[in-house]
């Protein structure tokens, strides 16, 4: 019969006392990584490897210089009102659209181009996807950052770091970078995310949820909010040979009824009201609303409601005529 001590001591050495061994806590910078690749594959097919996920805590001050004209700026929208920013790399646009179109990630680099709403649209399901397995991700292994980053979807594209700067909050953001092998070798990209590093308002102070404290500082959040708006004086449709033949020193006529019904848009395009167009103190100025009272302002913009000839009266509110000062009336169309 086997001697008890010497089993004991193989045992030992075969490890048999030993403990298994530890499985790493997820963290949200490997969170982010499988959701890439998750959202990658699912969205568009493309395999995406991230290496190198670094977080750390910035300002949008801070990033004025880092971010290209080329680069994909995508507002993300969060809970009680939180937003943060995705910044996707040419490359990184290039590989989603070229799987969507042509199946596959062609072996060259971006050509250098600023993003448009294009690229936005058929990039969006990809942010959205990111952000939806983040979350389910971080909700499953309950680290303490899981609800400051758990929430999020696709909001709108950002023109550019100064329409970043004005949309966002000036607050410390938790930041994520990471750079992308895109369809196996194909391309190398990068992304980034900001998130808001705390459940924090605009001056730094933590906000108080409604459980807490009844939503009391709702009305300070809502009218310390930042809004761009666009008034749209008039629409015209045209054709693309159309677009193409315009040329400094050509008019667009706009109809005298455009004057008094000024649409003025928020940033998905949706009409917020009606406004007329007029004078204030000798600058351009919009009086919104349908009941105008008959000021001086009023006055003005039926005056011009009321001339015979619409580019005289433009130029009577608004300085020179498109015909007077050709150079004023172009015509822009965004690439593709």
């Amino acid at each position: 019969m086997a001697d008890p001590e010497k089993i004991s001591a193989i045992r030992q050495k075969a490890g048999a006392r030993r403990l298994p061994p530890e499985i790493a806590p997820v963290t949200a910078a490997g969170a982010l990584g499988t959701a890439l690749a998750r959202a990658g594959e699912a969205t568009a097919g493309l395999v995406i490897t991230a290496s190198d996920v670094a977080e750390d805590r910035t300002v949008l001050s801070a990033l004025e210089g880092q971010i290209s004209d080329h680069d994909l700026l995508a507002l993300v929208e969060g809970p009680d009102s939180r937003f943060g920013m995705l910044v996707a790399d040419p490359n990184l646009i290039a590989a989603l659209i070229e799987m969507q179109t042509v199946g596959r990630v062609l072996p060259a680099p971006a050509q250098p181009r600023p993003a448009t709403r294009t690229d936005a649209t058929m990039c969006a399901d990809f942010f959205d996807r990111v952000l939806e397995v983040l979350e389910a991700e971080l909700t499953a292994a309950h680290p303490p950052v899981a609800p400051l980053i758990s929430g999020y979807c696709f909001a709108v594209r950002l023109e550019d770091y100064r329409a970043a700067s004005m949309v966002l909050p000036d607050i410390p953001y938790r930041r994520f970078q990471t750079t992308l092998d895109l369809g196996e070798g194909g391309k190398q990209g990068a992304l980034s995310l900001l998130l808001p590093f705390a459940a924090t308002g605009r001056n730094g102070q933590t906000t108080a949820t409604p459980a807490t404290a009844g939503g009391s500082d709702t009305p300070g959040i809502v009218l310390g909010a930042r809004a761009e708006l666009h008034a749209v004086l008039h629409r015209v449709s045209m054709s693309l040979d159309e677009v193409t033949a315009l040329a400094p020193g050509m008019t667009v006529i706009v109809p005298r009824e455009a004057l008094s019904t000024v649409a003025l848009e928020d940033m998905k395009g949706q009409v917020l009201s009606t406004c007329r167009l007029g004078q204030a103190k000798g600058q351009r100025a919009l009086r919104i609303g349908t009941e105008l009272p008959d000021d001086s302002m009023s006055s003005q913009a039926q005056g011009l409601s009321h001339s015979a000839d619409p580019a005289p009266a433009l130029s009577k509110a608004n300085g020179p005529t498109p015909a007077d000062n050709a150079q004023h009336v172009t015509a822009t169309q965004e690439p593709v």
